[in-house]
């Protein structure tokens, strides 16, 4: 009997073998054929593999986030896009899967409607008039709202709370290289290193600043590399919470020092920002309401008093040989930062426009980055801000969704944050909560949402801050 298991259990691997080779020998003599379009077939293939054998959950979560930062390694080579756009179709594929193949609780159906309704106008406004071309509208519509996708996965993959920490814990090791090596490149730039730095959205002057190389990593820019890190850095303090064992607080504490470095490697005034109030709000919005008071008073005072300090010794900062200081006494000089005048004037610029055309606006791409370099809209302009990318582009309707997501989302965090009881819960719901505060701060000088996969991994963290999770205990890196 068992001579006969093994027998049908030999025939079935051998059958298996043979029609995978025969696969992999159609697939060969075909690409051989169709060249560049072979890209298709096989995004076909992996599309139909994710419909038939994998399903949304907290591991392929891992795995998916995994693939979509790994594949970024890639960048220089002619290839990437194509691999980036099969990994993406891969997870739109698994997505939709779940939406018509899974029972969906009423409170999750709100957030999908409110996020739906969104990228549907995102879409139809690849048709305006002012976009030149469908590969512009389309390239426009990758931009704006392909981010949100990671939206629907956070707040569809995982069943419980153990599951959301198995997957902080994978991102926070998998995330490490890429950290690492943005440090290396800020560190120690090599030809190699001027592959990626070169290879961003912007140009060389974007990647320089006080004369030095801004780290990107292996990312399409510094922002996304800086924001990416601070992500981290939020993370790694939740870790060092959350583990019990005192060998793995001290991993998590060295890992959140070099999140931090990482981030200051990005040379982002911005994102320096932003960490330093994602870390304040990890902190404070765990304490007691009535000593929140104190501390925010305390905070205030030494803020005030700092803020005037930096003012009174700008034009000395601006000078120094510390890339830091420099960093604050620029930012004390805003009036004077050409970077920040020229915002200034893309806001000005967007404000006219929309004026005229608040309901129709002016199309998915029309305040893309970088999209003028290749596409003639009659009217473009780079945003700098995400709230008035999302005016120029979906008009009065599409913006009114998203302040209303946002608005909604942070009402609904700080509520949950200040009625919930389990200590584990909290601090996750604090953790999501600060991660959104980098993307909020993020969106005063910048398109933000254009950082993707960055973005997208916030989204996601805010999807999966919508769910509600049973009590669990401590976890520890081994579970």
């Amino acid at each position: 009997m068992m001579k006969n298991a093994a027998l049908s259990t030999s025939s079935i691997n051998l059958k298996s073998i043979t029609i995978y080779m025969f696969i992999g020998l159609t697939l060969g003599i075909l690409v051989s054929f169709l060249g560049i379009y072979s890209i298709g077939l096989v995004t076909m293939l992996f599309a139909l593999y994710g419909i038939f054998k994998v399903n949304l959950n907290g591991l392929t979560t891992i795995f998916l986030t995994t693939a979509v930062l790994y594949v970024n390694f890639l960048r220089p080579l002619n290839g990437f896009k194509y691999f980036s756009i099969m990994i993406d179709i891969f997870i739109f594929v698994l997505v939709v899967k779940y939406l018509f193949s899974k029972e969906i609780g009423k409170e999750k159906i709100f957030w999908i409607v409110v996020v739906s309704s969104f990228v549907v106008i995102s879409f139809l406004q690849i048709f305006n008039p002012n976009i030149p071309s469908f590969m512009a509208g389309i390239e426009g519509f990758r931009k704006t709202s392909l981010p949100f996708l990671f939206f629907y996965v956070g707040l569809l993959a995982f069943k419980n709370v153990k599951e959301v920490k198995s997957f902080i814990i994978s991102f926070s090791l998998i995330s490490m290289p890429i950290l690492l090596y943005g440090i290396k490149q800020y560190l120690f730039p090599t030809n190699f290193d001027m592959l990626y730095i070169k290879d961003n959205d912007a140009d060389m002057y974007t990647g320089i600043f006080f004369g030095k190389v801004r780290a990107t990593s292996v990312f399409a820019g510094p922002f996304h590399f800086g924001m990416f890190s601070a992500i981290l850095a939020v993370f790694n303090l939740f870790l060092i919470d959350i583990v019990k064992k005192k060998r793995h607080k001290f991993y998590f504490f060295l890992q959140f020092l070099v999140s931090v470095v990482a981030c200051y490697s990005s040379l982002t005034r911005t994102n320096l920002i932003a960490l330093f109030v994602a870390l304040l709000l990890y902190k404070i919005l765990f304490v007691d309401v009535k000593k929140l008071f104190i501390i925010l008073s305390v905070i205030s005072v030494c803020f005030i008093t700092s803020i005037n300090f930096i003012i009174s010794y700008s034009q000395k900062l601006i000078y120094s040989s510390n890339d830091l200081l420099r960093m604050i006494g620029t930012i004390a000089n805003f009036n004077e930062d050409s970077r920040l005048l020229g915002r200034i004037h893309g806001w000005e610029t967007i404000l006219y426009l929309i004026k005229q055309q608040p309901i129709t606006a002016y199309g998915t791409g029309s305040a893309g980055d970088t999209l003028q370099n290749t596409y003639d809209f009659q009217y473009h302009v780079t945003s700098h801000n995400f709230f008035l990318k999302v005016f120029m582009e979906t008009g009065l309707f599409g913006f009114i969704i998203i302040l209303l997501l946002f608005t909604m989302i942070t009402i609904t965090l700080l509520k949950r944050i200040t009625i919930e009881t389990n200590v584990f819960n909290k601090k996750l719901l604090i953790c999501c909560f600060s991660v959104f505060s980098i993307f909020l701060v993020n969106t005063v000088v910048g398109s933000t949402i254009e950082t993707y996969p960055v973005s997208g991994f916030i989204l996601l963290m805010l999807g999966l801050a919508l769910i509600k999770f049973e009590k669990l205990g401590h976890l520890e890196i081994g579970q």
